[in-house]
């Protein structure tokens, strides 16, 4: 049971407990992309805060809610960690440290990281 959490849990490791902010600053750490809605950020971040504790089934609950909203940029991405999930409930341990679905969690994880702004750049 624990290396269920371990696929999900490796999804949150970019993911910092922060605020969201409205809008974009200068000194901010985000992509070039556009904002992200404030669904996906919110969704995201409400996984970010209760994953530790989740179990499986609560965890698909959440990562429906971030793939539903997630920009095009990382839909894909988002629907593959879903599925991951999905897969890992019926059985399937192939999806535990699977590169291919840890690559697309990471990508998840960055763009709701870097533009949702919970990350500040300090220095450069």
């Amino acid at each position: 049971m624990r290396r269920t959490l371990v696929l999900a849990t490796a999804a949150v490791s970019l993911l910092a407990v922060a605020g969201l902010t409205g809008c974009k600053e200068t000194d901010d750490a985000a992509s070039n992309l556009p904002r992200p809605s404030v669904a996906f950020c919110q969704a995201a971040g409400h996984y970010d805060n209760k994953i530790q504790s989740a179990k499986l089934p609560a965890q698909i609950e959440m990562v429906a809610k971030i793939a539903e909203h997630a920009p095009k940029d990382v839909s894909h991405d988002a629907q593959t960690f879903l599925d991951a999930l999905k897969r890992r409930q019926a059985g399937d341990t192939s999806v535990v440290d699977n590169p291919k679905i840890k690559d697309a969690i990471d990508h998840v994880n960055r763009r709701a990281g870097q533009d949702c702004g919970w990350y500040k750049r300090n220095g450069m």
